[in-house]
This record gives structure tokens, C-alpha cells and sequence, in this order.
């Protein structure tokens, strides 16, 4: 079947102006590195954004590590726990 669909496709290809054949290409070509760029502006912005986020968590969990703390101050244990945890992030 495949090789049909590609004979198929050779046939249609021969009575093609030779001419119309390099711009069908040429087409394809420029739309292809329009998507290249496209995508690399997207990974960029994922990566921005994603470097953003981190900063937020860690900001975040050092909120709430301080307000944890403030508000144990009493129990010497859960101090240590929250310590423990807060070393390992």
C-alpha cells in the first residue's frame, strides 16, 4: 500500500511543471522555519516562565517556613521537622 501511495504520488509529481515543483518546496521550506522559530520562541518562553515560577515557590516556602516557625515557636520538635524539611528544599 505504501509503495502504491508513493508511485501514486511520483505519477502525479512527473506532470507537474518542474517549476511548480520548486515553489511547492520553497513553500514548505519558509513555513518550516517560520514553525522552527515559533518553537524556539515558545521553549524561551517556557524557560522564562518556568525560572519565574521556581522563584515564586521558593519565595513561597520560605513565607511559609518563617509563619510556621512564628507560629511553633513553642514546640521545640516541630521546629526541628520544619528545619529538616526546609534544608532538604
Amino acid at each position: 500500500q505504501y509503495q502504491e501511495e508513493i508511485q501514486e504520488l511520483n505519477e502525479v509529481a512527473r506532470h507537474r511543471p518542474r517549476s511548480t515543483l520548486v515553489m511547492g518546496i520553497q513553500q514548505e521550506n519558509r513555513q518550516i522555519r517560520e514553525l522552527q522559530q515559533e518553537n524556539k520562541e515558545l521553549r524561551t518562553s517556557l524557560e522564562e516562565h518556568q525560572s519565574a515560577l521556581e522563584l515564586i515557590m521558593s519565595k513561597y516556602r520560605e513565607q511559609m517556613f518563617r509563619l510556621l516557625m512564628a507560629s511553633k515557636k513553642d514546640d521545640p520538635s516541630i521546629i526541628t521537622k520544619l528545619k529538616e524539611q526546609h534544608s532538604k528544599v
